[in-house]
């Protein structure tokens, strides 16, 4: 019988595609580094991870109950309730040292279906970290209150983001008036603008720069060592800048003082070289002259020349001691006591009368002329005043000494005629080693010391001392001091005056 056509085979019907396998929910914990196990509701372990059996030590295993098995597990009698079923525990996260051991955890307790999970995970690393972290802020800490330096950062803004107690004290404020704020609010304008051209020099090429500059400080202005640099994230790019300055202040103050005294040495060998050993040799010479003269009148022109030098010695001499004791102890010693300086002026003008017989020393006096001064230092100032006037003004022009009492000092001036002095000269006239005008009678007997001794006396009486030149009104040197004047004390080293800037 021939096959029905018309009858197919019949294919059987596909049914509905496999599922894979389920996996057990624990099985997918179990193969995850971290610690874990499940409770049910009456605390009994249901599951527990293979790292969490390692750290366990066989103190508990599937069916134990936690409460009597391990009852200080991860300390959790802390933070849940065992009187409660499991699963009434609130979901909790902390942290836990595992006893006796290196290691710590994060501990997560949540409740799942039927009871709860407890998840640990290690994070001793981090913990460390953390912890070398908090000590290394702990000792920048440290560093920054401890040291004298400034230390600060700024953001791209110019404002100050940190700043240590020392760098604030320094410049006057508090750690909180200085942070949020930028230069322009803190300092003058020329040093806001000064600071601002460095942080923009150091954020446009990106390096660290080593400069000397003056600032502010609390005290004055002061000179500081800095360095600059750009702060950098993670990725390198540039989110402000860092500094650190150092007061030196006082070391150039010392650096400076060196060069003086070095250079001191130096003029003090050059005189003591050439200007004593001059009239020293004059003295030798005209001796031996002296010895073999044969008149009276050739030996008294030798005394009288023998006298000269030994005049120019004293006087040198003296100088150079005034010099020494101000550049190296600290100011001129005064003594006062009770004197009138018309008194003082007159004695002055006649010994020069005497000397300079050709010469016209005229002395003006007006009001109460009497004071607390130093005689003999007074005297010194005074006559070297008019020996000056006498040597840089025309021989048949006078020397005016004018001596006026005021209400609370007396004012003394010594006027000439002649050339003025260069303005140029001027600013420097009472600084050490600095000569006036050169004249013929003034080249071998000028050392440049005896204004600037005329100068230390004056501030000694607590006086100061003026000099105006023209070529109309001539020359002229004011000296105000006060109607009394201190004793010295004792000096010490001389110190910086303020704002002194080597």
């Amino acid at each position: 019988m021939a096959p029905n056509p018309a009858k197919k085979r019949q294919r059987p019907q596909a049914g509905p595609p496999s599922e894979a396998p389920a996996v057990p929910l624990h099985a997918l914990l179990e193969g995850l580094p971290d610690a874990f196990f499940m409770v049910d509701a009456d605390w009994r372990f249901t599951c527990v991870s293979p790292r969490m059996m390692e750290l366990l030590a066989g103190c508990g295993g599937p069916g134990a109950d936690l409460r009597r098995a391990c009852p200080d597990l991860l300390d959790l009698r802390r933070h849940l309730r065992f009187e409660k079923p499991a699963t009434e525990q609130p979901t909790v996260r902390f942290e836990h040292g595992w006893p006796d051991r290196d290691l710590c955890f994060d501990v997560r307790v949540r409740t799942v279906e039927g009871g709860l999970l407890v998840h640990c995970r290690d994070i001793t690393g981090e913990r460390r970290a953390r912890e070398e972290l908090r000590r290394t802020s702990e000792v920048f800490r440290s560093i920054l209150e401890g040291t004298t330096d400034a230390v600060y950062t700024k953001d791209l803004e110019g404002r100050y983001r940190m700043m240590n107690p020392a760098g604030a004290r320094a410049l006057g404020f508090k750690v909180e008036d200085v942070v949020g704020h930028t230069d322009a609010e803190l300092f003058p304008p020329e040093v806001a603008r000064a600071n601002a051209a460095n942080d923009r020099e150091i954020l446009a090429f990106g390096r660290t720069v080593t400069y000397e500059d003056a600032q502010p400080g609390a005290e004055g202005p002061r000179v500081w060592l800095s360095t600059k640099g750009v702060l950098r994230d993670a990725e390198g790019k540039v989110f402000g800048l860092f500094g650190i300055s150092r007061d030196i202040t006082q070391r150039k103050w010392a650096e400076e003082e060196a060069r003086g005294h070095a250079e001191f040495q130096e003029q003090l060998m050059g005189i003591v070289s050439h200007d004593i050993r001059s009239p020293l040799g004059a003295i030798m010479n005209w001796s031996r002259v002296l010895a073999e003269s044969g008149t009276a009148e050739q030996a008294q022109q030798t005394s009288k020349r023998i006298a000269t030098a030994a005049v120019r010695i004293e006087r040198l001499t003296r100088l150079l001691l005034d010099f020494t004791r101000t550049r190296l102890v600290g100011g001129v010693a005064i003594e006062p006591r009770g004197m009138d300086l018309k008194d003082l002026a007159e004695k002055v003008a006649h010994e020069f009368r005497v000397a300079f017989p050709q010469r016209t020393v005229e002395v003006e006096h007006k009001g109460n002329t009497q004071g607390t001064w130093d005689p003999d230092r007074l005297a010194q100032v005074t006559s070297n005043l008019v020996e000056n006037a006498l040597k840089y003004s025309p021989a048949e022009t006078p020397v005016r000494l004018a001596v006026r009492g005021l209400r609370s000092k007396v004012v003394m001036e010594v006027r000439n005629a002649g050339r003025p002095i260069p303005d140029q000269l001027l600013p420097h006239l009472f600084e050490p080693f600095r000569r006036g005008p050169p004249t013929a009678r003034t080249l071998k007997m000028s050392y440049g010391l005896g204004l600037y001794i005329v100068r230390e006396i004056v501030q000694a009486h607590g006086g100061t001392i003026e000099v105006s030149s023209g070529e109309a009104e001539g020359t002229a040197f004011t000296v105000t001091l006060p109607r009394r004047s201190m004793p010295t004390k004792q000096p010490g080293p001389p110190q910086p005056p303020p704002g002194t800037r080597p």
